[in-house]
């Protein structure tokens, strides 16, 4: 997959994961009511939420498919992303979290992971 292909793969998953369907449907109702601590989120907070939601699922759809064809170290993902290592290492603690990643053995002194395979169909969009 080209790197191009792979960046329109992640956006692709990305629009289609439950994360940001979640937040454009609730968009009314954050934004015109209170929230249980008698809070009003603006447009401008709403805007900014959905764009950081949009940009750490964009970048861990980036990193997911990397790692479902071959293990990767952080050094490999971010040569192949570029996303900073620091982000990388973040993401991974949460795909590890929510088991979509394992680590499945070493490389040198670096640890690599891989996409934990699912039950779902390949052209399921995932969040």
């Amino acid at each position: 997959m080209t790197p191009r292909d792979a960046k329109i793969q992640a956006a692709l998953r990305t629009l289609e994961g439950e994360r940001i369907r979640w937040l454009l449907g609730k968009k009314g109702a954050l934004t015109s009511g209170e929230n249980v601590f008698g809070e009003t989120i603006t447009d401008a907070r709403y805007s900014f939420i959905l764009q950081k939601a949009a940009v750490v699922e964009l970048e861990r759809n980036a990193l997911l498919l990397q790692m479902e064809d071959q293990p990767k170290t952080v050094h490999e993902l971010h040569d192949a992303t570029d996303i900073p290592k620091r982000e990388i290492v973040q993401h991974i603690i949460a795909l590890k979290r929510w088991r979509m990643v394992e680590q499945v053995g070493m490389k040198g002194r670096s640890p690599q992971y891989k996409t934990v395979q699912s039950s779902r169909p390949a052209d399921e969009g995932m969040s």
